[in-house]
């Protein structure tokens, strides 16, 4: 049944659960170890094997953002620094402006794509680099995650592949376009307009899986990229009827129908346990839709069909989550908090199962269940992530899956949030052009740094000299609408003026590197200044 998808955004979008909406807005893999011969013991053995085989992972692959690291990131190992020809003054350039969304944790290497038909479905997989554990994604169903676990054994997939609605995928709502009478005309906010209870009713919902006719997604492409593996979909609307004016339902069609918005997904291994989902949605839309709680992603987990059975969510101290609030149709939610900045699902022994992590770092989350018997026997999860998208505007941000026992995921988690390094841009002085000022004046150096704590600073270095540092605190509500749910959002803009009185007259390198309070540093850019 696909009903579980999307049914408790009935009560999250009108008054029914009285559900918080979340934090408010804020956006580049090898033959099977010899563990893999124990794996077809069941799922309680699952986590013992997960847990091994890491000889080949070493420590620094996973958020290896350190100082040491940070110049690579932006390709300043490639600096050249050469003695001019009269020799009056040392050659400078500075390294190419990086994409915010590319400074990321570094992986632990490519093990390849492997690409399987089964049931009728096209199925991609990526290999961690020894192919001990591989992420597996569904063409004909917008590329959503179908599989995760053990590569020699299929019945450690901790993924619900149920059908369009379910997986591990994101949905996106509208407030003001929730139900089918005024979806059209976005009145939703002032008119009561409603045809029932029912998900069909939803209104503008793009879902990456496809539609509740069970019509898969289009995926435009797929395929490497850097380490990752990239697929781009064009979603569906949920109910191919949503901008109908009335409570009109109509027969299922041959297709479904398009929405004009992409969703760019890349997943990259950060270690043999670990999973990072960057996600980029993009909208052809002229509408433009207000901030909500979204989908960003659900995952839903394995209930004992062809897997195992994760019935436990725990958060990050370990503590079950009760998930006893009732819903609609025998479907059971609940708000918490985690101890921490992840949650998982785990089996009865609390020995294998899958964790969720968000980059924002965010301890807010919402379960869901069924009951097995008024409604689906199911679990899932998300984070508390609100935002808006605004016609032809974009929205990024970035999760994180983790495999094995509860104390793996714990480990696996904690340590790839604990290295990940800020990322930001430097707007002033622009990239691409040598910065001319006039000795004795002071140079503005103006952008901002997202981090997934708060208390990122910036340092200002000209050829290595630490001439200033910034507090990343001014209002960049543009930034959060991109990258929302940062926890210092909007305040993470930096600016501030850096003396010239100590330099000379030859061309000098300035760089701008920023770090959080783990002391995990970042380069955001780099720039030549000469005087005039």
């Amino acid at each position: 049944m696909r009903a579980p998808r999307s049914i408790f955004w009935l009560c999250l979008l009108t008054a029914g659960c009285s559900a918080s909406e979340g934090e408010g807005p804020a956006l580049g893999t090898g033959g099977t170890g010899s563990d893999a011969s124990t794996e077809a013991d069941g799922p309680d053995a699952l986590a013992q094997d997960a847990g091994k085989d890491t000889s080949s992972d070493s420590s620094g692959d996973v958020g290896a953002d350190t100082a040491a690291d940070a110049p690579v990131d932006v390709g300043a190992d490639a600096l050249p620094v050469e003695a001019a020809a009269d020799g009056s003054c040392p050659g400078v350039a500075a390294a190419a402006s990086v994409d915010p969304f590319d400074m990321r944790s570094v992986s632990a290497g490519f093990g390849g794509i492997e690409t399987a038909t089964s049931g009728g479905h096209t199925d991609v997989f990526l290999k961690s680099p020894t192919d001990y554990t591989r992420i597996g994604v569904r063409l004909d169903w917008g590329g959503t995650v179908v599989f995760y676990g053990l590569s020699a054994n299929a019945g450690s997939n901790v993924i619900d592949a149920n059908d369009t609605g379910r997986e591990l995928q994101i949905a996106l709502y509208d407030p003001s376009r929730i139900r089918q009478p005024c979806a059209w005309d976005a009145s939703c906010l002032t008119n009561s307009a409603s045809c029932g209870n029912s998900i069909t009713f939803l209104g503008w919902n793009p879902v990456q899986g496809g539609d509740e006719c069970n019509h898969g997604a289009t995926v435009l492409s797929h395929g490497a990229v850097g380490d990752a593996l990239e697929v781009v979909v064009q979603p569906l609307q949920w109910n191919p009827d949503w901008d109908k004016p009335d409570c009109t339902q109509t027969s299922c069609g041959a297709t479904g129908r398009p929405v004009d918005v992409t969703y760019r997904m890349q997943y990259r291994f950060l270690s043999q346990h670990v999973v990072e989902i960057a996600t980029e949605v993009t909208s052809q839309e002229t509408i433009s839709h207000p901030v909500t709680g979204q989908e960003w992603p659900t995952l839903y987990v394995a209930h004992g069909q062809s897997g195992p059975d994760l019935p436990l969510l725990l958060q990050a101290s370990g503590q079950t989550v009760t998930i006893d609030n009732p819903g609609n149709d025998g479907f059971y939610w609940e708000n918490f908090t985690s101890a921490g900045p992840w949650v998982s699902w785990q089996n009865a022994d609390s020995n294998y199962g899958v964790g969720l992590a968000m980059d924002q770092g965010t301890t807010e989350y919402q379960g869901w269940r069924g009951d097995g018997s008024t409604a689906p026997y199911f679990h899932n999860v998300r984070a508390q992530v609100s935002f808006g998208l605004d016609g032809g505007s974009s929205v990024r941000g970035v999760a994180y899956l983790a495999l094995g026992g509860f104390g793996t995921v714990k480990a696996e988690l904690e340590s790839v949030l604990g290295a990940r390094a800020p990322f930001g841009s430097v707007d002033e002085p622009a990239g691409g052009a040598i910065l001319s000022y006039v000795p004795g004046t002071p140079i503005t150096v103006r952008g901002w740094a997202l981090d997934n704590e708060p208390g990122t600073q910036v340092r200002v270095e000209i050829d290595g000299a630490v001439l200033a540092t910034l507090p990343a605190h001014a209002s960049r509500p543009d930034v959060c609408k991109v990258y929302p749910a940062y926890p210092s959002c909007p305040d993470v803009g930096y600016e501030g003026a850096v003396p010239t009185d100590s330099l000379d007259g030859c061309a000098h390198l300035l760089r701008v590197v920023a770090v959080d309070g783990d002391g995990n540093e970042r380069v955001l850019g780099e720039r030549v200044v000469a005087s005039q």
